[in-house]
């Protein structure tokens, strides 16, 4: 990989200006090509940007094909991931894929295969663990402050009435919102093994999506934790905590939502009253996009042997296994193995 890298930006919507804004700070970057089937979104890219009309496409293969760039920051909707990820991949780019990574758990396996069969190192945009209340948690249980974890109870939904791009797709929360909780849980609590699941979706009387757009679930680990889970994006106000139960103590984080760096913090010791604790002191708020791109960076950079980091595609597969195991536990009514399933063994390592 170059010293500076040049990318075509897929997709001119919120999760690319988001991106490239943060990307703007580093000297490392440069944009080189821009897609997106809407010419007026192309325009106002290419006046953001700098970039000539040759630089503008509405067509990827085009694109691929006039430009010369080393990755591809694919910020497409999902069912649109797979192939223009595999399109990227054959043609040399490393591509960086919005989550998920696809919303078909064979999809992504394939593409992680083919990732692994060309050279190319294959990334998936999770950067919400690099929210400073993330951050502080994991520091938090690092610290051995709460003894052994074995409770968690994650519940985020928010109010979104209006359902844009994803009125009609299937599984909304699971595919689109979990796959961020799963990852920002393995990084506060790395060691969690997933072993089984069990989920329920349904949709309030007031909601404006076509599927389940909310989901309760219970998780089961392999060490022995539990998880008790909710999320969706029908609710009537924001609803967001983390609460961690330990052999020593508890932890619980409230906010708004988990893309907000700020958190109320309450610690309980052992059949105690929670209180106040303000965790956060000396440590700044974070820009996540920002600590994700030095990362990434520093992975493309550092040659086929550089340690593989959490948002790699292949690493990535233990979110997206979990996940479409809890879907079939949505058919299933039942709960679904995980981590034993011959379907994620080559994930898990069973």
């Amino acid at each position: 990989m170059p010293k500076t890298i040049r990318s075509i930006i897929v997709g001119m919507g919120g999760i690319s200006r988001t991106m490239l804004r943060a990307l703007a700070e580093k000297d490392w970057h440069q944009a080189a090509a821009v897609v997106d089937v809407n010419e007026d979104a192309l325009g106002r890219a290419g006046a953001d940007l700098s970039l000539p009309d040759s630089a503008l496409f509405t067509d990827l293969d085009r694109a691929m094909a006039e430009t010369d760039a080393d990755v591809a920051l694919i910020n497409t909707p999902s069912e649109w991931h797979y192939p223009q990820t595999d399109a990227a991949l054959r043609a040399g780019l490393s591509p960086l894929v919005a989550k998920p990574l696809s919303n078909n758990f064979a999809h992504s396996q394939a593409l992680v295969a083919l990732a692994a069969d060309c050279g190319i190192k294959l990334a998936v945009g999770q950067q919400m663990r690099y929210f400073r209340h993330y951050l502080t948690a994991a520091e938090f249980v690092r610290s051995g402050a709460l003894g052994d974890v074995e409770q968690i109870y994650f519940f985020n939904a928010k109010p979104r009435h209006q359902a844009r791009n994803l009125v009609g797709f299937e599984q909304p929360v699971l595919w689109e919102m979990t796959c961020h909780h799963l990852d920002c849980l393995f990084a506060v609590l790395p060691e969690l093994d997933p072993e089984s699941v069990i989920c329920d979706g349904y949709l309030p009387s007031w909601s404006v999506y076509d599927s389940a757009c909310m989901i309760n679930g219970l998780f089961r680990f392999r060490g022995g934790q539990h998880m008790i889970y909710h999320a969706g994006y029908s609710t009537q106000s924001d609803c967001y905590e983390l609460r961690l139960e330990g052999s020593k103590g508890a932890l619980r984080c409230r906010g708004l939502h988990m893309s907000k760096n700020e958190m109320i913090y309450e610690f309980a010791g052992r059949g105690e009253p929670f209180a106040v604790v303000d965790l956060d002191r000396g440590r700044p708020p974070t820009i996540p996009w920002s600590l994700f791109f030095d990362r990434w960076q520093e992975w493309l950079a550092g040659g086929p042997n550089a340690d593989e980091p959490h948002f790699s595609g292949r690493n990535n597969l233990k979110v997206l296994a979990t996940i479409d195991a809890a879907i079939r536990s949505l058919d299933a009514g039942a709960f679904t193995p995980i981590a034993a399933d011959d379907r994620y063994a080559a994930v898990f390592g069973s």
